[in-house]
């Protein structure tokens, strides 16, 4: 199986598409956190990490802007039943029925990282990792393991000229392997 890093940070000379996860395709850069930026994907469940769900997690309905359902990053989904999942599930808008956090794609990113006890959720792109943290939890992503996860994260990106993004709330940063920048609103 691919690793991570050859998924989100393909080497600069090989045009390729770009994996959400290791064995689902997709070819897009998006430029915000906004989940209907994503280029559209079969409605297919991609592998999933053995014992991992989406089952009682709701932490996407909130970390989450969906732009068909109007709803900002940060804010709880009007359709969400918090800790049980979505009250229009078989009618949800289609950037809610393909995304999948990094934490039930990719088995080298360790439980800890469940989104219901880390207040995080992961999201791949092309070139670049998302850091989605709670607003109420800012600071998740400052703490073991995960600001070393996310600093080894930052450094195979740069050598691979990608880029990991924490979104601390409303506020976006570029992780750097020794610092971060802040990029703002």
């Amino acid at each position: 199986m691919p690793s991570l890093e050859d998924c989100c940070f393909p080497q600069p000379a090989i045009c390729r598409t770009v994996s959400k996860a290791p064995s689902l395709q997709f070819t897009s850069v998006l430029k915000s956190s906004v989940m209907t930026d994503l280029t559209p994907r079969p409605d297919a469940i991609p592998p999933l990490v053995p014992g991992r769900s989406c089952e009682g997690c709701t932490t996407c309905c909130k970390l989450a802007a969906v732009a068909e359902l109007k709803k900002p990053m940060q804010v709880w989904c009007e359709h969400c039943s918090i800790g049980k999942g979505c009250n229009i599930y078989e009618a949800r808008p289609a950037d809610c029925r393909t995304f999948y956090c990094g934490w039930v794609l990719d088995p080298s990113i360790s439980d800890q990282w469940d989104p219901r006890h880390s207040n995080m959720a992961i999201k791949f792109e092309a070139n670049r990792i998302l850091i989605l943290v709670d607003k109420d939890r800012k600071d998740a992503w400052r703490k073991e393991p995960f600001n070393r996860q996310i600093r080894q994260w930052a450094a195979q990106a740069v050598a691979r000229h990608g880029e990991v993004l924490v979104w601390e709330g409303l506020e976006a940063l570029r992780v750097l392997p020794t610092g971060e920048q802040r990029l703002g609103r």
